[in-house]
């Protein structure tokens, strides 16, 4: 659905000048001379009074670079940054719009508050006034832990970490962000394989691969990553897609592998079962920088092709002639996004990644490694400042020692900290994520019951996170409408403040967006870059920094002595006068030493974009002046102001000050059976571990080529893991009965008696599914994932005039055999139903969607993007939206919306990270007006509920 009432002259006349910018998969000319470029933008700065501003785009975490155009502070448009290293001025529809996203007529003007269902306007000092106190009240009467901070990766690094340090302060760990549902499995499954859980190359090093092996669509997900790796086809690489759909990046490569979602692992154990039965791994790599391959051959060499192919569905032959590509096209790279990680064994899906290019000895090459491609402007970067309820930033975890070392940084007392969390037991357990939060907040209702903490979660900050994001949306609807409060900050009005059916209780803030502030940000590459502030904040919208900042000012009048505690490191200073740059050199680089982010000052950032023309855009390093040596954005681990960033994690031909690395010491120097897990490699000195003493820059330890990470051995045999190889595992929701009995779903007992707070359950809903026969009710697969126009949850692009009318409704995509049997056409309106949300007391879940009857998705499978909101369970809620001034002004509701598909979504959890599944489920479609619900009518629902509880209970 959309409301945009653009006439054709006027959407050509606001594209045309955007779409010149954008990315296509044809046209790669050389690059631009930086000298013919400064001129030019300098005689336009003497002509015309326009200032240009170098920035880096707010939507994927490829990181371009723009100019932003700027003519009497106010922003009139963007120019291609063709300096900037990693895009050389190309973007993406999203990015070559991206001042119409900026300038938004949708943005929230002034903080909001709704009372007896309606929106007034407030003063900031009121908003934060009744938020402190109504925190306090909930401190009081339920303790710290009834609050649940949904934090963001759409503000700076200085933002995230301040979000986590203030509940710190606050004393809970009930704080969590984007990467919970998107990428922590990537955290887990690479850090438990070799030491850090992040991207081990870049995006221009895929130009090097011989061969690239996609789990992802970058084409539509990261669409300039796709100027790197045409260039690398161009060169001779050969592309293999492994995706459920023929998506515009199968569409260019030479092998699709079209498997079942849910069946990742099965695919790469086929191609790694050739590799190890050909003798094409590599076995000097494996014996000298890896730990466990006897143990994983045991494991790999039970699944055979013809075994796979029963499995994924992918022809025996395509998985043999995969294995031959990567083994005979070296240096190969893998690359996948949250198709591979949003499941239920997404941990293991990701080890399964890493182990393949292990055993080709494609890690820590350029060319090689594990390319996670991460979604979100600075994801990575909230990740590594650990927005996240089980650590605390640069990933030091919740043990005594960890948060001592952040006291120390904090210049507060361990103690005091201590008492500001229920017990030190509290202090040290994990909070509530992103993916369960809502049944903490329903605990004790009809819904839920039994969580690990004394009170439910009474008071909601959703900020900068979006609702459609989030799966099982019925649930968090419910818990919408549950708690005490919610308060949204947001340059957009997020779709919670209108989901939510009450007339009272909601806060909305106006954040202001990045463009409109400054501070550092991480792409999915670790490379961190400085964003400078391109225009004034518009309306009243306010930094992120600057909110979190009063609100702990507020809370002072009731918690005296907070804020001088809070801002101790700066003085004391006000809100108004804290800098982004502060924060960065007086905290996170200081404390932020487990990943090596000690290097990345702001004056070095800033110095970067000052020559940005003397960074090669092959190699990434600066080739002379002040940056020489030193590589794009620093990439961590950087490990002092000297050092230039490590581009290619474990890279250990080079030496450690030319960005040379090697696998982490994570686990101690001897694994459990007495081998050791030091690398054998070249006779280096080990180093066992690093230090958390606050005044080493590790001169010496770099003099000396250690790398204080330690050197030490990829784990290929993960002990502390429920599968320490990875197995496949059928998903809860299957297709396939007799599967689900040769590879069921973890047991119960797997997650223990709470996990992060929370009840988990994943055999018990198997077994459930299978003993009703549910797969003969929705037997279509259902799965999700981006389109190119939008990101996330939608909330900037479905505000975005040019973006809404290119991609203005939400679809599904169907195949012609299931959409005839159905009797649906393409452009019919259908119902899509499952089962979710029956083991919380709903009877179903569904979305109304436009057919997209296409030979895209194999028979037996649909796929919807996830981006959409304002419409729930085919009822538009756009009224519940606030106005821009008063009750007469326009509707702050988006220019499109649609059905939030991730209600459809199936149970089933990562036992590591707690990721939520919603990649391979299961629906049935049916055309609109035939719609009749048959499990209702049957009693299917009535006794699937029944037997679901008497499982929980048991």
């Amino acid at each position: 659905m959309i409301r945009s009432k653009l006439s054709r002259r006027e959407f050509v006349k606001l594209t045309s000048a955007a779409t010149l910018f954008s990315v296509g998969l044809s046209s790669f000319g050389r690059y631009v001379k930086s000298a013919r470029f400064v001129k030019k933008a300098e005689a336009k700065e003497v002509e015309e009074g326009v200032k240009y501003v170098k920035t880096i785009c707010l939507f994927c975490a490829v990181g371009c670079g723009i100019l932003a155009k700027v003519k009497n502070g106010k922003l009139v448009g963007i120019e291609p940054w063709t300096e900037h290293p990693i895009n050389r001025g190309k973007l993406c529809v999203k990015g070559a719009s991206i001042n119409y996203t900026i300038t938004s007529p949708k943005r929230v003007r002034y903080p909001l508050i709704k009372e007896g269902g309606k929106w007034r306007k407030i003063s900031w000092e009121e908003a934060l006034d009744i938020i402190a106190k109504k925190m306090m009240e909930i401190r009081e009467k339920y303790g710290p832990d009834a609050v649940f901070f949904a934090g963001s990766a759409h503000t700076s690094n200085e933002g995230a970490y301040l979000m986590r340090k203030f509940m710190a302060f606050w004393g809970s760990n009930n704080i969590d962000h984007q990467a919970r549902i998107c990428h922590s499995t990537t955290v887990a499954g690479l850090g438990n394989t070799w030491g850090y859980g992040a991207m081990t190359n870049n995006f221009n090093d895929m130009r090097n691969s011989k061969a690239i092996i996609f789990f992802s669509n970058p084409a539509e997900a990261h669409p300039v990553s796709f100027f790197h790796i045409m260039e690398a086809k161009r060169r001779g690489a050969k592309l293999i897609c492994a995706d459920p759909r023929f998506s515009r990046t199968a569409a260019v490569s030479d092998l699709h592998l079209q498997f079942r979602p849910g069946t990742d692992i099965a695919v790469v154990w086929g191609i790694c079962h050739e590799i190890i039965k050909n003798g094409w791994y590599d076995e000097n790599f494996i014996r000298e920088r890896t730990y466990g391959f006897e143990k994983a051959r045991e494991v790999i060499m039970k699944y055979p092709p013809e075994i796979v192919e029963e499995i994924t569905g992918v022809p025996a032959e395509k998985i043999k002639e995969a294995a031959y590509i990567l083994a005979h096209n070296k240096p190969a790279t893998l690359q996948y996004a949250m198709g591979a990680t949003q499941h239920e064994v997404g941990t293991q899906n990701i080890r399964a990644f890493a182990i393949l290019q292990l055993l080709l000895g494609n890690a820590g090459k350029p060319g090689g490694g594990v390319n996670a491609f991460r979604g979100h402007d600075n994801v990575q970067g909230a990740t590594d400042m650990c927005v996240l309820s089980h650590t605390l930033p640069s990933y030091y975890g919740l043990s005594e020692k960890a948060w001592k070392h952040w006291a120390k940084v904090w210049g507060v007392d361990y103690e005091w900290l201590k008492s500001r969390f229920a017990s030190k037991d509290f202090m040290e357990k994990k909070g509530f994520t992103m993916s369960c939060w809502s049944l903490g907040a329903l605990a004790g209702t009809e819904h839920y019951d039994g969580i690990d903490q004394p009170s439910p979660i009474k008071m909601l900050f959703l900020w900068g996170h979006s609702t459609p994001s989030i799966g099982n949306v019925k649930a968090v609807k419910k818990a919408y409408e549950t708690v005490e409060m919610i308060v949204v900050v947001d340059p957009f009005p997020e779709s919670a403040v209108a989901l939510a059916e009450r007339d009272d209780g909601i806060i909305l803030l106006p954040a202001c967006t990045q463009w409109e502030t400054s501070g550092s940000v991480t792409n999915s590459g670790r490379q961190v870059q400085w964003r400078d502030k391109v225009i004034d904040p518009l309306y009243e919208s306010k930094s992120d920094i600057w909110i979190i900042f009063s609100l702990v000012k507020a809370l002072d009048k009731y918690d005296p002595g907070l804020y001088e505690k809070f801002t101790k490191n700066f003085g004391g200073k006000s809100p108004d006068e804290i800098t982004p740059e502060e924060v960065l050199d007086k905290e996170i680089t200081v404390g932020a030493r487990a990943i090596g982010m000690i290097g990345q000052k702001s004056w070095r950032l800033k110095r970067q974009k000052e020559y940005d023309y003397t960074f090669d855009p092959e190699t990434l390093r600066s080739m002379a002046g002040p940056c020489k040596g030193e590589y794009w954005g620093l990439p961590w681990p950087c490990w002092n102001e000297r050092h230039p960033g490590t581009p290619i994690l474990y890279r250990n031909d080079i030496p450690v000050w030319e960005g040379g690395h090697d696998f982490r010491v994570k686990w101690g120097t001897k694994a459990p059976d007495g081998e050791s897990l030091l690398s054998g490699v070249n006779g280096h000195d080990q180093m066992p571990g690093w230090t958390t003493n606050l005044e080493t820059d590790y001169s010496d330890w770099l003099d000396k080529n250690m790398v204080p990470s330690g050197r030490g051995r990829a784990r290929i045999f993960a002990w502390n893991l429920p599968d320490p190889v990875p197995v496949h595992r059928e998903p809860l929701w299957t297709p396939k009965p007799d599967l689900a009995e040769k590879y069921p779903a973890y047991e119960d007992e797997v997650y223990g008696k709470f996990h992060f707070r929370v009840k988990i359950h994943a055999k018990s809903y198997q077994m459930a599914w299978l003993k009703k026969k549910l797969y003969e009710y929705s037997p279509l697969v259902w799965t999700s994932g981006r389109q190119v126009e939008h990101h996330g949850g939608g909330s900037m692009t479905r505000n975005n005039p040019i973006l809404a009318e290119f991609q203005p409704e939400l679809y599904v995509e169907i195949n012609p055999e299931d959409a005839i049997e159905r009797g649906i056409k393409d452009g019919d309106l259908c119902m899509v139903v499952s089962f979710r949300g029956v083991e919380l007391g709903f009877t179903h879940a569904h979305v109304v969607a436009k057919a997209k009857v296409t030979s895209a998705v194999p028979k037996g499978v649909v796929f919807l993007p996830f981006h959409w909101a304002g419409v729930f369970e085919g009822k538009s809620y756009v009224e519940r939206f606030p106005r821009a001034e008063g009750e007469s002004g326009e509707s702050l509701s988006p220019y499109a919306y649609g059905d939030t598909p991730n209600i459809l979504n199936p149970p089933g959890w990562d036992p590591s990270t707690q990721m939520q599944n919603t990649k391979a489920g299961m629906c049935q479609v049916f055309k609109l007006e035939a719609y009749e619900h048959q499990w209702e009518k049957e009693g299917v629902v009535k006794d699937y509920k029944k037997l679901i509880k008497e499982l929980l209970r048991g």
